[in-house]
């Protein structure tokens, strides 16, 4: 409604603007406290007043404002609406624990809490953290104590189980797998499968339920399968159509049902489809990647199919259509020589692909079908790109590469990728293999050089009594978001 009101005092309504409905023909009954928001020009104010139908006024109790959270000095030509502010959603009930709220405005309650990476105890909100666990932006800075039980020659690949409670490393020098059990921040070797790959390890991969691990290798059969039951991972049988040279990485769908492995020679990726415990390898894209297959990674839909590899285009993207994977058209930027790793974001939204010439990393957008590229990071990896890894919420992408400080994580904000500080543990020579936990707690770097994996948590505080809750995303910003805690 118009305002002819000047001053800081209670308003005297005026009419409708146009398109909206006067306070009584809203139904707004006399003596009604009502949220308001006023705009006087550029000028702002939101708060509570109480509306009478006798010369239609509404008093004024200011919440926040442009005028430093005082009351405006109207000029004569303000609008005033009744507006649901963040205050008024949150005290109208009906949320449980665990629901946010965005705002632009400040919610002072004591039933929720800023959601801005600050750290609570847990005894003060055991609901929030029962819906939460261990969250909090990854500090990259936190290098945990090396496991007990090394791997026993330079890493080549790393990756968690889906829970976090496994992590793989694939490696030269027998076993050429080594497994470990997280229990807190301690991750304890693990027996020995059985049956050992036959060759170096290069890539590794948990399907999305943690039942099966693949270990990409040198030497027939190029692959290995385990399925696993409580700890201990036992060899499937071989594929009867098996890859044709030496495995350098590999990757299940979202859903486990299709298993991709990238290697040496044409075709240079070999996908399977899973029936219970049994890899059926599916007839070869109707085009190929053009050289050996470095890495592989699926979207998280399991629609779209990243290959990395030698000579240009350097990847080739697929999409998935049943069991048949059609080769989509190439970007119109490619990366500027071989790829080596791939990533998607969880959301499917970015492509990440490391490479041996600078920028050492490319980033791409999607759009449907089309992969675009984005700005380069204005600081880059300093040498070849080998691994990419996304966290679980998109909002970080780390790579691994070959020269000091061997890692770098990007904080992404909107489609912009910016450098965060180094750890000050660094691996201590080349990085070949990088992945984040689900949970996103935890940052797993494979590299040349005793320890041979270097671990990296994301909590700056002890978890086991307090968390973290989420920061919401920067590109919200200076939109403010809350969490229901009791």
């Amino acid at each position: 409604m118009t305002t002819a009101t000047t001053g800081t005092g209670t308003l005297t309504l005026g009419t409708a603007v146009g398109g909206f409905q006067t306070f009584a023909a809203a139904g707004v009954a006399d003596a009604s406290t009502v949220a308001y928001i006023i705009e006087d020009g550029d000028a702002w104010e939101v708060g509570a007043g109480v509306y009478t139908t006798s010369g239609t006024t509404l008093t004024r109790v200011v919440e926040e404002s442009s005028n430093a959270d005082a009351a405006l000095n109207l000029t004569g030509s303000a609008q005033v609406f009744i507006g649901l502010t963040a205050a008024a959603l949150a005290a109208a009930g009906g949320f449980t624990i665990g629901d946010t709220i965005t705002s632009a405005r400040a919610l002072a309650s004591p039933e929720w809490l800023p959601s801005d990476g600050a750290v609570y105890l847990q005894s003060s909100y055991p609901a929030l953290f029962a819906e939460l666990g261990i969250l909090g932006e990854f500090n990259p800075g936190l290098k945990l104590s090396d496991p007990a039980t090394l791997p026993t020659g330079t890493g080549f690949g790393t990756a968690f189980s889906p829970d976090g409670t496994y992590l793989s490393v694939a490696h030269d020098t027998s076993p050429f797998v080594t497994i470990y059990k997280r229990s807190g921040d301690v991750f304890t070797k693990l027996a020995n499968p059985a049956a050992l790959p036959t060759g170096t390890g290069l890539g590794t991969a948990f399907s999305p339920d943690g039942t099966y691990l693949s270990v990409a290798h040198t030497t027939s059969p190029f692959v290995t399968i385990y399925k696993r039951a409580g700890d201990v991972f036992t060899k499937l049988a071989n594929p009867a159509a098996l890859p044709t040279s030496n495995g350098l990485g590999t990757a299940f769908s979202p859903d486990g049902t299709y298993l991709s492995v990238a290697h040496r020679n044409s075709p240079f990726v070999t996908i399977y489809k899973r029936s219970g415990d049994v890899f059926t390898k599916l007839a070869n894209p109707a085009t190929l990647p053009s050289n050996h297959g470095n890495g592989v990674a699926f979207s998280a839909d399991g629609t779209y199919l990243s290959v990395a590899h030698t000579t240009s285009p350097f990847v080739t993207i697929y999409k998935r259509a049943g069991d048949v994977f059609t080769k989509l058209a190439n970007p119109a930027a490619l990366p500027t020589s071989n790829g080596l790793g791939t990533a998607f974001s969880p959301d499917g939204t970015y492509l990440s692909v490391a490479h041996t010439t600078s920028p050492f990393v490319t980033i791409y957008k999607r759009s449907g079908d089309v992969f675009t590229k984005l700005a380069d990071p204005a600081v880059l990896p300093t040498s070849n790109g080998r691994g990419v890894s996304f966290s679980t919420d998109g909002a970080l992408l780390s790579v691994a590469y070959i020269s000091s400080p061997f890692v770098t994580t990007y904080k992404r904000a909107g489609d912009v990728f910016t450098k965060l500080a180094d750890p000050a543990v660094l691996p201590p020579n080349q990085s070949y293999g990088i992945d984040f936990s689900t949970d996103g707690a935890y940052l797993s770097v494979a590299h040349s050089t005793s320890p041979f994996v270097t671990i990296y948590s994301s909590a700056s505080y002890d978890k086991a009594t307090s968390f973290a809750v989420t920061a919401s995303p920067e590109e919200n910003r200076p939109l403010k978001t809350f969490i229901k805690a009791t």
